[in-house]
């Protein structure tokens, strides 16, 4: 059996909702995998349709819509989250492509308007 599969068994036959959740370290442990392989795993399951929820209690199937829709509103947050993040490097490149001398007293910066 693949560890997909075992860890979606363990889920549905131990951790059915929020009062039941598993940490991550558990987990970890008890499959002999990382944090990484982890959420790897969980992410295929909840592409695939389980109701695989989580906060900072651990993981859990979902018992009710009202669980699982926090948790897909605590994963848009994280989109978010990771769009500000890249728009910010993003904007950090464009600021390094500007500087062309930087001396103790100044900056100069070059903007190439196209």
């Amino acid at each position: 059996m693949n560890k997909e599969k075992e860890i979606y068994e363990y889920l549905s036959g131990n951790h059915i909702g929020k009062a039941n959740a598993v940490h991550s370290k558990v987990l970890e442990k008890h499959f002999s995998i990382s944090s990484r392989t982890v959420r790897r795993y969980i992410g295929l399951l909840r592409k695939s349709g389980v109701p695989i929820c989580s906060d900072d209690s651990g993981y859990w199937i979902g018992a009710d819509s009202k669980e699982v829709n926090k948790t897909i509103k605590r994963l848009g947050d994280f989109v978010g989250e990771v769009n500000s993040a890249r728009t910010g490097l993003a904007f950090a490149t464009i600021q390094m492509r500007s500087v062309t001398r930087v001396t103790e007293e100044s900056i100069q910066i070059t903007v190439k308007v196209s």
